[in-house]
């Protein structure tokens, strides 16, 4: 399955590398810019942009199927990314609504379009506008930085359509929302078509079923999903002659398949709606396949699990974070998120949870050790003690015993009732080895 989406990429690279370096009006006789799939022009996707502000002719190439911009609801000063941004098209018109003070960032695929947008860029004087180059579904953009994303008939052209949506739900603010023109089917492709290099490149045999495309934005998170546009899109007959039967033509034209353009709008919720819970057994295998993900021991868990809370987003696990109780002392250990919700809150949801929880039970001293955390941790009301600082039981505990490197980090807070300071010389009543006076 991923060689063959690694060679669907392949040929997506190929096409829109040549595209980059040729004349537009080649484009026109395209499947949203595929390349010359036909001897006629027939603009049968792409929108007229030419009466927008921010329009530059020179860097439309004829490759989209709507005007996301139209309807994003973009603002002065807000941050824009635009996805598969070509030869730089939309940002220019996402940068005239969002003003000098604003900032767009176009990421795409190829490095020739690359290289075209920034020349248009440079050319237009237009400063706050940056591209750069990889895959939207690995964005080379940080977490939560985009007030509006927007994006143009490309998501139909990366085969893990899945993963894109995470990483628009990863990249957008909570609060922020997206607005993307796409193809969507409403019924099934004839083989021939669905098969065919060509017309993947051109936005066709890679579109999902509306319904589909829907279900994925909601599945990573995103709410209030409405469809701001769609028209229906009629290929040519000189296009399908190249793939279909006569007899094929007509089934196709009279049956119930049919591809449309959408623009679809649908907004991050500013406080996402985590489902946060105490772990179960039957939450065993999820959990430990999140730690495995994110490079955290399981070798001592089992589906007992002890103290364990756990965070789902529409019915899937996001989110993890553990407490070994040893009576007033403890072990916090197992906090992971999944990629998608990093920077949204959720770890010190869970961490907040479970410590509460640990006090309730009568734990007075959480310990934990880090090799990568300690910072974030520090900001958590944890501080940096010595190792031998640390009670023998916690010590003896396999996650501190072997599991860790004895140059991670180790880190205390207090939880339970401050320690009485006695006179003048201020002796805590229990030390930090655990012995009580």
């Amino acid at each position: 399955m991923e060689n063959q989406e690694q060679a669907l990429k392949e040929i997506v690279r190929q096409k829109y590398a040549e595209i980059a370096g040729q004349d537009p009006a080649l484009n026109a006789a395209s499947c949203c810019g595929s390349g010359p799939v036909s001897t006629k022009v027939y603009n049968i996707m792409a929108d007229d942009y030419s009466q927008f502000e921010g329009y530059a002719s020179e860097a439309n190439l004829g490759l989209g199927c709507g005007l996301p911009t139209q309807f994003a609801h973009i603002k002065k000063g807000d941050v824009v990314i635009d996805l598969g941004s070509g030869a730089g098209n939309d940002c220019f018109v996402a940068r005239h609504e969002t003003g000098a003070e604003g900032k767009v960032i176009g990421v795409d695929f190829t490095e020739e379009m690359i290289q075209r947008a920034r020349t248009n860029a440079e050319k237009l004087g237009f400063h706050n506008v940056e591209f750069r180059q990889g895959d939207i579904e690995q964005m080379p953009v940080n977490d939560n930085v985009a007030d509006v994303v927007v994006s143009n008939c490309v998501l139909n052209l990366v085969p893990n359509k899945r993963n894109v949506f995470k990483e628009i739900f990863r990249v957008t603010k909570p609060g922020g929302h997206f607005s993307i023109s796409d193809i969507v089917l409403t019924g099934e492709l004839p083989e021939n078509l669905r098969q065919a290099a060509e017309m993947y490149a051109g936005c066709v045999s890679g579109a999902i079923m509306k319904d589909d495309y829907l279900s994925l934005a909601a599945q990573a998170g995103f709410e209030n999903l409405t469809v701001q546009k769609q028209k229906p899109i009629v290929i040519p007959d000189d296009i399908l002659e190249k793939y279909l039967s006569a007899g094929q033509i007509a089934d196709f034209r009279t049956g119930v398949s049919g591809i449309e353009s959408i623009t679809l709008y649908a907004e991050k919720p500013t406080e996402i709606p985590f489902e946060i819970s105490e772990a179960k057994a039957t939450d065993f295998d999820e959990i430990s396949a999140l730690l495995q993900a994110n490079g955290l021991p399981t070798e001592d868990l089992t589906p007992a699990l002890g103290t364990f809370m756990i965070a789902r987003l529409n019915k899937k696990l996001v989110g993890v974070a553990g407490l070994e109780n040893l009576g007033q002392k403890a072990l916090l250990r197992s906090v992971a998120i999944d990629q998608s919700q990093r920077n949204n809150g959720l770890a010190n949801r869970l961490q907040e949870k479970l410590l509460a929880k640990a006090k309730q039970e009568g734990v007075e001293d959480v310990y934990l050790i880090t090799t990568t955390a300690g910072q974030y941790f520090e900001k958590s009301g944890f501080s940096t003690i010595d190792r031998t600082e640390v009670p023998a039981e916690v010590q003896a505990t396999a996650q501190f015993s072997n599991l860790c490197p004895s140059t991670a980090e180790t880190l205390h807070k207090r939880i339970g009732k401050p320690r009485v300071q006695l006179g003048a010389a201020a002796t805590s009543c229990c030390t930090p080895g655990g012995g009580c006076c």
